[in-house]
């Protein structure tokens, strides 16, 4: 009896730890899934940014290339250049809950292999993102240390709204402070790499998301969550 006793003492035990350790596991999800929602959405104010920025920098090179600009395109460029440099944002992937089963030992109450290893894999692209919002903010900071080799600090002043920092292209004919080739051209190049960087960016952008969305769906159905 007292054998019986104990036996059933203990699998009493790991009945309620087992339980415990499921009941940790969807809170876990559910936290999870949040964070995954918060990255689609992220992504989807991101992703219209950056296009806009693309555009922007793109026809930004082809008038630095025009000669004889007329008042209109004179104004251009400068409203291009300094919305281009706002709208090239750097997006963050939220990794919070995934750091905290990592950092709790907790990744283990993911039962599912096939689940863990593809969250696993998706966090893994966050450390890669990581890395290009890196490079894109340096290229950025590059181009903003050059553009006062080029444009009236001046003119970008007054085209700022201090009361809500907007952004309005400037009033008359405002002239670049230089059209010598070499030093308009060192403005392209770093243009061009902004440009470059953004477009790769948000291809990457798009399997992100498109793997965050699959993952929110592959969570949702495992674990029967709405």
């Amino acid at each position: 009896m007292l054998f019986l006793a104990v036996t059933l003492g203990f699998f009493v035990e790991n009945q309620r730890e087992h339980y415990i350790e499921n009941q940790r596991e969807r809170v876990y999800i559910r936290s999870m899934i949040d964070d995954l929602k918060l990255d689609t959405v992220e992504f989807s104010i991101e992703r219209s940014e950056r296009d806009q920025a693309i555009i922007m920098f793109d026809s930004l090179i082809k008038l630095l290339n025009q000669k004889n600009r007329n008042e209109f395109q004179q104004q251009r460029i400068y409203y291009l250049a300094r919305m281009g440099v706002r709208l090239s944002t750097n997006p963050t992937m939220n990794d919070r809950t995934f750091e905290q089963l990592k950092g709790s030992g907790n990744l283990r109450l993911i039962r599912h292999k096939a689940i863990a290893d593809r969250i696993t894999k998706y966090y893994f692209r966050a450390k890669e993102f990581a890395v290009n919002t890196s490079q894109t903010v340096l290229r950025v900071q590059s181009l903003i240390e050059y553009q006062g080799n080029v444009f009236n600090g001046t003119v970008f002043q007054e085209m700022v709204d201090v009361r809500d920092f907007s952004i309005h292209p400037p009033a008359g004919n405002p002239a670049l402070i230089t059209e010598d080739k070499k030093v308009v051209n060192e403005l392209i190049v770093r243009i061009h790499y902004i440009l470059s960087i953004l477009l790769y960016s948000q291809k990457y952008m798009n399997r992100v998301n498109d793997e965050a969305s699959q993952l929110i769906e592959i969570l949702k159905k495992e674990y029967h969550l709405e």
